[in-house]
């Protein structure tokens, strides 16, 4: 049973990094249209009034949210490529939290400086282990998007926006070259 685990999670890992890629080139087409969208708007039809403004900023803001739907996305499965070796590496990442807390406890208790000296120092130290720890804590917590349906429902179509959201961009583009 182990074994075919290890072979399901061998074929996944070359899989989910092909997608992050071809997941990341397609948002940055995605963004690449919203924001020539945007720039030839913003230069050859600049609004007059300050409600035209407001409108024209919020649906400017509404192009870019597939693009970034999907790098989001990217990233997350960029994350399923990293889950074992963050596992693999977790005893060592455990032993270096060990030793830092160490370090902070004896910094802590010394007495080399006054108090009021070592706890800014301390503090920032224990802040910065803390948020180390979510990595020993909830290895899984990065990839948690992809069991989410609205999650996986709004990359779809997001993915299915951007050929749109180009073909927006060229239309928009040759009304300018033609007006």
């Amino acid at each position: 049973m182990r074994a075919d685990g290890l072979a399901v999670l061998r074929n996944i890992l070359p899989l989910a990094a092909a997608v992050a890629r071809g997941t990341r080139k397609l948002a940055l087409v995605a963004l690449v249209a919203a924001a020539v969208i945007a720039l030839v708007v913003l230069l050859r039809w600049t609004p007059d009034e300050d409600e035209t403004w407001v409108g024209a900023v919020i649906l400017l803001l509404l192009l870019t949210v597939p693009g970034g739907v999907l790098l989001f996305f990217s990233f997350v499965l960029g994350e399923v490529v990293e889950l074992p070796e963050k596992l693999l590496r977790s005893p060592q990442t455990a032993r270096e939290h060990a030793g830092e807390l160490r370090a902070i406890t004896q910094d802590a208790q010394s007495r080399e400086a006054p108090a009021w000296r070592r706890l800014p120092g301390s503090t920032w130290r224990l802040a910065g282990l803390v948020r180390s720890a979510r990595d020993l804590i909830a290895p899984h917590a990065p990839i948690l998007p992809l069991l989410s349906i609205p999650f996986l429902a709004a990359t779809a179509i997001s993915a299915l926006v951007t050929p749109l959201l180009v073909l927006a961009a060229l239309v928009v583009l040759l009304a300018a070259a033609a007006g």
